[in-house]
């Protein structure tokens, strides 16, 4: 015959063996001998005239205080004192202890007519108490709970057989165990929570965008022009120098005739004297007017040094002025390039960090996909296996079930009865 552990993988489909795998052969020995409890028990509320079948001999007890535990005791049997005569006890409560020793009592136990009491832990006691000396020990009966191999070794996974238990019993052990088999099974399958092992990418610092403007360029200083002021050629201004006129001669108005030939002589003089003056007078004339234009020309010259000179100036300020101008246009077109490129390279360098984000964001939301995908897959076979395992479930226990109500009598049974 095969033993238990092969008819169980047999029924429910699972893998019993010495690893590490759910249920264990330790698990699956536990499993049978709770099955031996669960099915004595089951099947005597059914049917409790089955009892024998499930009964148990205790070894012979040479004093009181046997202790069954906590095992239905079936009947207690005392020796009379003659080597395999045994008398059933009568069951008496604990408050005839002492009566039942009295030889005068109507509760008076003989050997022949022996009584037992429980006492308040389970300890058996028997009347009149075995001595230790001759054939006066008495024995329990009672419902096995302690399950052994038909050897009497311990009941496992190995076992072919029960003992001290009905065989055509045995295979509702076997599917008990199968069934916790499978409960442990569905126990162990674990539902694990979904992990993302995904790293987020890390949000950028997005720089913000500052504009300042640029500061324009003052004209950088210019030489005036300074002008020049004409020149006055004063050593060479000409100077007229009137000569002086000659003195005109004083005549009375009176003179004698002595006195007209001085006067004619004194007016031929002045005569002389006046063509004399007014030949000093041209060469004076003549002489201011080549100073003149001496002059003239002198101050003609310095008028276009002046205005030269003036012009020059004016040239020189003018080219220092546009260059002043392109200068600080130029600076202020430099700087006003300057801050533009400068916010350009800002918004450049956060658009580059928003590109490097999204896209990160977008490996990490696939990363999380794939690992939701594969989790949900792997939930969805779990939840099948499970799923299995609960149909068999239901399907050992519905068969389990099925053969104590079988047993159990049926109402109008009862009825008649």
């Amino acid at each position: 015959m095969a033993d238990f552990q092969s008819q169980a993988m047999g029924l429910t489909g699972l893998t019993i063996d010495g690893s590490s795998t759910t249920p264990s052969r330790t698990e699956f020995s536990t499993f049978l001998n709770d099955g031996v409890i669960d099915v004595t028990n089951r099947w005597l509320l059914v049917k409790p005239q089955d009892i024998d079948s499930f009964t148990r001999e205790g070894a012979e007890q040479t004093s009181n205080g046997f202790n069954p535990g906590t095992n239905k005791i079936v009947s207690v049997i005392r020796e009379s004192g003659t080597d395999g005569e045994w008398y059933p006890c009568s069951k008496k409560p604990i408050n005839l202890q002492y009566l039942v020793t009295d030889v005068d009592s109507l509760h008076y136990a003989s050997k022949y007519n022996p009584v037992y009491m429980i006492t308040q832990n389970r300890n058996v006691h028997v009347y009149p108490a075995p001595s230790g000396a001759g054939n006066d020990g008495f024995k329990v009966l009672y419902v096995n709970y302690s399950p052994e191999e038909t050897d009497g070794t311990a009941l496992d996974h190995a076992s072919t057989g029960i003992k001290w238990f009905p065989e055509d019993k045995v295979y509702l052990v076997v599917l008990y165990a199968s069934m916790r088999s499978l409960q442990a099974k569905m126990a162990d399958t674990t539902i694990t929570d979904l992990s993302v092992t995904a790293v987020p990418p890390d949000v950028p610092t997005i720089a913000t965008v500052n504009y300042t403007p640029a500061t324009e360029v003052d004209i950088a200083a210019v030489t005036s022009a300074s002008v020049t002021s004409i020149t006055d050629p004063a050593s060479s201004q000409p100077t007229y120098l009137s000569p002086a006129p000659p003195d005109r001669p004083d005549f009375e108005s009176s003179v004698t005739d002595e006195d007209l030939e001085l006067v004619q002589m004194k007016s031929q003089q002045y005569q002389s004297d006046i063509s004399a003056f007014q030949s000093e007078m041209a060469d004076s004339v003549n002489e201011f007017n080549e100073d003149s234009v001496i002059y003239n020309q002198l101050a003609q010259q310095a008028v276009q040094n002046a205005n030269a000179t003036n012009q020059n100036a004016l040239q020189v300020m003018q080219k220092e002025l546009a260059r002043a101008q392109a200068d600080a246009q130029s600076d202020s077109a430099r700087r006003l390039q300057d801050a533009v490129q400068t916010v350009q390279a800002i918004i450049a360098n956060n658009t580059s960090l928003i590109q490097k984000f999204s896209a990160e964001l977008q490996e990490y939301q696939a990363e999380v996909g794939t690992q939701v995908q594969e989790y949900t897959q792997n939930l969805q076979a779990d939840g099948v296996g499970y799923q299995w395992l609960q149909g068999q479930y239901a399907s050992l226990k519905a068969e389990y079930d099925a053969a104590f109500m079988i047993a159990a009598p049926k109402p109008q049974q009862q009825a008649r009865r």
